[in-house]
């Protein structure tokens, strides 16, 4: 497109001097190809004259397009300021409260696993567990059984996992013994090495129907334990509850026969434990 003479000869000048920009030289040279006037007009400047012959105010042309240019500049500044503000707006709603609201949405999106399938156990359990099962936040599994035997005659078993941010596990497994075998489980798990485990989440004991056999707890992760089974004979239960932030996202009374936990055993969110050991930080 062929610029206004007369915003050339009002860059002339500048152009004369060095002084514009190299999108502005190049549309200069481009109208002296078409302009014969112009480009006369550029040769006679850069001949000795007085320089009174030009004009010393800027054509009305130019200074429409300086105006223009101005409030185009102005437009843009005050886009980007919008913007700004609106992503400082933004960034305060999710720290308010917003940030809740979307971890709230997630958590209610993650799917929960239920696997009732006594086969699949070695897949949740030990060392050749899947990734996502096998460090359980470096809880001691031992107290479970190392694999599922042919002797071993298993009456439940569940694992329930969980992980809307941080990896929860459920799992127990009822298992009746001969009695050699029971004799034997009874001995392997009378030498392990239980933990203290009272007043974590509210915890008093066991019931008489259920009396603890072996016991791994942590107080922010949580327990792993095993117990003998209520109204049966020569049978053990094995109960893992893994979680963190002192509290379970899971609902957990809904996976579990209620006998199976200890006595006064609360994960729900602002539990009284949860308080308390907060409350310490």
């Amino acid at each position: 497109m062929r610029m206004d003479c007369d915003v050339i000869k009002d860059l002339l000048p500048l152009y004369a001097e060095d002084m514009v920009s190299d999108k502005s030289r190049e549309l200069i040279r481009t109208h002296f190809d078409e302009c014969e006037e112009c480009r006369k007009l550029y040769e006679t400047m850069m001949e000795p004259a007085p320089k009174a012959e030009f004009t010393k105010e800027p054509a009305k042309s130019f200074q429409k397009y300086v105006k223009k240019s101005k409030r185009k500049l102005v437009l843009r500044v005050a886009l980007i300021t919008a913007a700004v503000v609106a992503a400082v707006f933004i960034a305060r709603l999710i720290a308010i409260g917003g940030l809740m609201a979307f971890l709230m949405l997630d958590s209610a999106l993650a799917p929960i696993k239920v696997d009732t399938d006594v086969n699949h156990y070695s897949q949740y359990m030990g060392e050749n567990a899947k990734s996502e099962y096998r460090n359980k936040w470096g809880l001691d599994e031992s107290i479970f059984p190392l694999e599922i035997t042919a002797d071993m005659d298993v009456k439940e078993y569940k694992m329930v996992y969980y992980n809307p941010w941080d990896a929860q596990y459920l799992s127990y497994l009822t298992v009746e013994y001969d009695e050699a075998a029971y004799a034997a489980e009874l001995e392997r798990l009378g030498s392990y090495t239980s933990t203290d485990y009272i007043g974590y989440y509210s915890v008093t004991g066991f019931s008489e129907d259920a009396p603890l056999l072996a016991m791994y707890a942590d107080d922010y992760h949580g327990f792993i334990y095993a117990i003998d089974t209520p109204d049966a004979e020569n049978t053990v239960t094995y109960v893992e509850l893994i979680f963190c932030n002192y509290f379970m996202d899971l609902a957990y009374e809904e996976y579990m026969p209620s006998a199976y936990f200890p006595e006064g055993f609360d994960a729900t969110m602002d539990n009284p434990y949860e308080k308390k050991m907060m409350a310490q930080h």
